[in-house]
């Protein structure tokens, strides 16, 4: 009978202790989106909590010297948080929002200068990804061909080998109405 007060006792003085602890969610994002660094394009931050994934990236160079392809990062931050963080930034460095989807899976579309950054969100199992797609604008009219043929003036150059452009109206003899051209080397 003597043992009940006592642990009473200890229950009484130890359990006020407890409520003073913290413990932390391990599935708790911790990111902060504000923090940011550059990998391979120069005016597209990054959440500094999200790291490059290279073995989902794909980078090449067109022939006016600007990287485009795809950078893959993916971290523990919040997708709408995210998406808010990757709007104020892409802003603040010249790029203009041209379009957006949110839902299960969120779409930026954005435009700068001669060219198109898809940015694509999405949540995995434990972390989000983030897809960065980066492209040049092509001139009015240039079709790229059936299959993608790339290369330029290398393999991996990031431009295609040539463009199909339509005909003119009058006199087109060749099927679907284009003609193939090469560019200008």
């Amino acid at each position: 009978m003597r043992t009940l007060p006592v642990l009473t006792l200890l229950a009484t003085l130890l359990l006020p202790g407890c409520a003073d602890m913290t413990l932390s969610n391990p599935f708790e994002t911790t990111s902060d989106v504000n923090e940011v660094y550059y990998d391979q394009f120069p005016d597209i931050a990054i959440p500094s909590d999200m790291s490059v994934d290279r073995s989902r990236t794909l980078i090449s160079v067109a022939q006016d010297g600007t990287k485009v392809g795809l950078l893959t990062v993916q971290g523990r931050v919040e997708r709408s948080s995210l998406s808010n963080a990757i709007m104020q930034n892409m802003s603040k460095r010249g790029w203009a929002l041209r379009g957006m989807v949110a839902g299960g899976k969120t779409l930026h579309i954005y435009e700068k200068d001669q060219r198109y950054t898809v940015i694509y969100l999405y949540d995995q199992v434990t972390t989000t990804a983030m897809e960065i797609w980066v492209t040049t604008r092509l001139n009015e009219g240039a079709l790229v061909p059936a299959g993608g043929t790339f290369g330029g003036s290398g393999e991996g150059s990031g431009q295609p080998a040539f463009y199909l452009t339509p005909l003119p109206e009058s006199g087109t003899n060749s099927p679907g109405g284009v003609r193939q051209e090469g560019l200008n080397q």
